[in-house]
């Protein structure tokens, strides 16, 4: 397992560094190329639009033919996505551009959590998988602050530039250390059911839990710079916001998902769930003091590691069912599903109500997508969440839901 999940751990970091140095100046990189709130939305939809429409394609096919040739076309397409980005000379373009990096990153980041979950044991979801998933928001953490710093001195063509350069190197790690897994893949149908899949309310409810979470979280995302921006706010410090969140979404990931598999999953998924997107109300009120909003972009992601972790484990453990690839695609897809109308939705709420009302709309949408997951799952099958073994370390796995 070991040698299997730290190259992984490593080149994830690295791939997410290089995604989250773009994320404090797209925004001001599509303003400059004209775009009101509505075509700013459409730009950043069209990276979750791809990811929703190949996530279940591709998490399909990984556990036909194997994880980590998918995983290394997906890094290098990445570092050419960079090179697309600072050439765009039109809206469009740069939409097009953001439709091929979405298509890149479904070929990483839920394949790579697919081969993680192929050697996690039984019972050990939880912690194994959210270990993983800190790799992710740790690199993440990293990369708006080291975009926004970027941006301030050598302009905003300077972070595509180094997504680029950290993409190649993730390739490079996986090329030389992550094991071929090719014909390896055990435990794992060869025909994946879809129907067998729409009918596991476990399965409905990490839908509907990702497809809300990523309208709020996208939505945030396109607008917050812009919110910050209008109260004086640098590059930098609005990457600072951006990285307290992602930040304390990592360190929490490895604690709470300990948390996942010794204690029932739906309550902390309802109060992690709920939290997150409540404190999206007080984001317009606090926006001219940088030290609440770096306050309220801990909580926030400290809620929304909690919630996570149990829905990484739930999804996990019903991979060993459905597919762990199909269902990491699935999850994917939701979350892209949000992601694509989160944006754009902002966008119109921005036209007609201002800067405060995407974060007004993210919150109300965070908590009704919280409330339905609690009612969806609740009508399954209880094992769905509940600790898929013992606390003394026996195994288990989920009853189909």
């Amino acid at each position: 397992m070991i040698q299997v999940f730290v190259p992984l751990f490593v080149a994830v970091a690295a791939a997410m560094v290089g995604l989250g140095v773009i994320s404090p100046i797209l925004p001001l990189y599509v303003q400059e190329l004209g775009a009101q709130g509505t075509q700013l939305g459409l730009v950043y939809a069209a990276f979750s639009i791809s990811r929703a429409l190949f996530g279940p394609v591709f998490g399909r096919l990984s556990d036909r033919v194997g994880r980590r040739r998918m995983i290394a076309i997906g890094l290098a397409s990445y570092s050419l996505v960079s090179i697309l980005y600072v050439i765009a000379e039109s809206l469009w373009q740069l939409a097009a551009f953001r439709f091929l990096h979405g298509l890149a990153s479904v070929l990483v980041t839920p394949i790579a959590q697919a081969y993680v979950g192929d050697v996690t044991p039984p019972g050990r979801e939880g912690r194994t998988m959210n270990l993983f998933y800190s790799s992710m928001f740790l690199g993440m953490a990293l990369g708006p602050l080291l975009g926004g710093g970027l941006a301030q001195r050598w302009g905003l063509v300077a972070p595509f530039f180094a997504m680029g350069a950290l993409t190649f190197l993730a390739l490079l790690g996986v090329l030389f250390f992550v094991p071929e897994d090719r014909g390896k893949l055990k435990g794992l149908p060869n025909k994946p059911s879809l129907g067998r899949v729409a009918r596991s309310p476990a399965v409905w409810g990490v839908v509907i839990y990702n497809a809300t979470r990523g309208f709020w979280r996208q939505g945030f995302n396109a607008f917050w710079p812009l919110l910050g921006a209008a109260f004086g706010h640098g590059e930098a410090a609005l990457g600072s916001v951006l990285t307290a969140y992602l930040f304390a979404q990592a360190a929490l990931q490895i604690p709470f998902g300990y948390l996942a598999d010794r204690f029932p999953r739906l309550p902390q998924i309802v109060v992690g769930g709920a939290l997150a997107p409540t404190v999206l109300f007080f984001v317009p009120a606090l926006a001219a003091s940088l030290g609440w909003e770096l306050g309220l972009g801990v909580l926030m992601g400290a809620a929304s590691a909690l919630g996570r972790a149990s829905v990484v484990a739930v999804r996990t453990a019903y991979g060993r069912v459905h597919g762990m690839g199909i269902l990491a695609g699935i999850q994917s897809s939701a979350f892209a599903i949000g992601q694509s109308l989160g944006p754009v939705c902002a966008g119109l709420a921005y036209d007609l109500g201002g800067l405060p009302a995407p974060m007004y709309l993210g919150g109300a949408v965070g908590l009704l997508g919280t409330a339905l997951t609690a009612a969806v799952i609740g009508r399954g099958s209880p094992s769905a969440l509940q600790v898929t073994a013992p606390r003394g370390g026996g195994t288990g796995s989920p009853a189909p839901g």
